[in-house]
């Protein structure tokens, strides 16, 4: 049997290269969008990235022609983020989908500085775990190796990007759902701070203080990408490129974490060398509570949103959402939600006895330790640090790895690096490693960098130059 071809990393422009062209006559915007139609319809059936094509709304975008910095560069967004006239599914069939009248924020964004939005991207369902994988619209797979993970939630964004069916995307980001997919798939992904672009008329609007935790932003192929649509869609763009040098690097050796594949440590000690040949300083910090902090993580997130997915699954239509009948409907072969999703809600059903706060005065013990927490490591990282991290501690797995592997109660050295990023609201971006892809799988791994918030120019120019020392 021939075993199959390894990856290699796509050559495919990035959307700087694209808007180039256009802004020389080379190419046109209507041929952009053809070329960029012509690329989703040949890959769509063995990737699944996309759970609409947009193309009458992307033909009159482009018949009206704005003006403006993403001029002509067709794009894509998460299913979750509202466009009007379409629906919210969430990827679920129980929950009643939720028309939307207006495109959310971010997405009038886009439109307004000329970008053509072409299709609306998969995730899984209630956008909950690293594998984008859904009752309503099936599983997208790695565009580097279908037999793989795209990750999650903004999976069908990595699809997307990663096969050259869109420019760039838009992703959210609670976990590492940004973050997650760029690295599989060999991209760009940059979460910023909660707040930093308008979260008005994307799913879910969550209360409570996880809300903190949520950042929105783009999927792309480059850093320089990245910078270019976040200033678009920041409610304050970040500062111009600067020299690196006398900047603190903190990280990573005191970080706890786990990698499963020796390429990760070899990128890291690669991204290191050339952030200190650029002029930063190196600086030891301390991350003892990393492992108490990720313990604690799903006792909020299950005080947030478990109540909401309980109503959400429960209609009149599909009766009212039991875990445990559910447990016998996946365990007979006729489940209603995806397995993945299933994890989380019985750990609500018996861990969440256990872990989730028990009134109002538990509740403020456990915010107040995220909170001081936050306090803490942005002060740390200050005007003028950067951390350098693994993104993860693994390479995309194949189908079903992902959910295996994270998805189970305790800290776990996977994923400790990514989730801090999260509960302590800092910008992060990731960012691939093409040259130290592992040799069995053809598989680029990823190093993140974060920053405390208002230092993201800073951060920028960190991740360019490791792109540029990494690829």
């Amino acid at each position: 049997m021939t075993p199959p071809p390894i990856p290699q990393r796509p050559a495919i422009p990035d959307a700087t290269a694209l808007k180039q062209l256009l802004e020389r006559g080379e190419r046109s915007a209507a041929e952009l969008l053809r070329q960029h139609l012509a690329r989703l319809d040949a890959t769509q059936g063995a990737l699944n990235g996309a759970t609409q094509v947009l193309r009458e709304e992307a033909a009159e975008a482009l018949r009206q022609a704005r003006p403006g910095p993403l001029a002509g560069l067709p794009c894509s967004v998460k299913e979750t983020f509202g466009i009007a006239g379409h629906s919210i599914t969430a990827g679920s069939r129980r929950m009643t989908p939720q028309p939307q009248a207006v495109d959310a924020a971010v997405v009038a964004k886009l439109r307004g500085a000329g970008a053509i939005v072409m299709a609306r991207s998969n995730v899984p369902e209630f956008a909950m775990t690293g594998e984008t994988s859904n009752p309503r619209y099936g599983r997208s797979n790695n565009p580097l190796d279908p037999s793989r993970v795209a990750g999650g939630s903004s999976g069908g964004e990595g699809v997307l990007v990663g096969s050259g069916a869109s420019a760039f995307g838009l992703g959210s980001d609670i976990l590492g759902s940004i973050r997650i997919p760029a690295a599989f798939c060999g991209l760009v992904g940059f979460k910023p701070a909660s707040g930093a672009v308008d979260g008005a008329g994307t799913w879910p609007q969550i209360d409570g203080h996880s809300a903190s935790w949520l950042g929105i932003g783009p999927i792309t192929r480059s850093v320089r990408d990245a910078r270019m649509v976040y200033q678009v869609i920041a409610e304050r763009a970040p500062a111009p490129p600067a020299p690196l040098a006398g900047l603190r690097l903190i990280g990573p050796a005191s970080f706890p974490y786990k990698n499963d594949s020796p390429c990760i440590d070899a990128a890291l000690a690669a991204a290191q060398s050339a952030l200190g040949l650029a002029g930063m300083r190196p600086e030891a910090a301390s991350f003892g509570d990393v492992g108490k902090l990720f313990f604690r993580m799903p006792s909020m997130i299950l005080h947030d949103a478990a109540p909401s997915w309980q109503a959400l699954l429960s209609t009149s239509q599909a009766g009212r959402f039991n875990v445990w009948g559910e447990a016998l409907r996946q365990l007979t072969g006729r489940a209603s939600i995806d397995p993945g999703l299933f994890m989380w809600m019985l750990q609500g059903a018996t861990l969440g006895q256990f872990i989730k706060p028990r009134g109002a005065a538990q509740l403020a013990r456990l915010v107040a330790t995220f909170e001081a927490a936050r306090a803490h490591y942005r002060g740390l990282l200050g005007a003028d640090g950067i951390l350098l991290l693994p993104t993860l501690g693994l390479l995309a797995p194949k189908h079903g790895g992902m959910n295996r592997k994270t998805l189970r109660p305790g800290p776990n050295g996977l994923m400790t690096p990514i989730t801090f990023c999260n509960y302590c609201d800092l910008p992060a971006i990731a960012v691939p490693a093409w040259r130290h892809a592992d040799p069995a799988s053809g598989l680029a791994p990823s190093v993140m960098l974060a920053c405390a918030p208002g230092a993201e120019g800073h951060l920028f120019d960190a991740a360019a130059a490791v792109e540029a020392a990494l690829n």
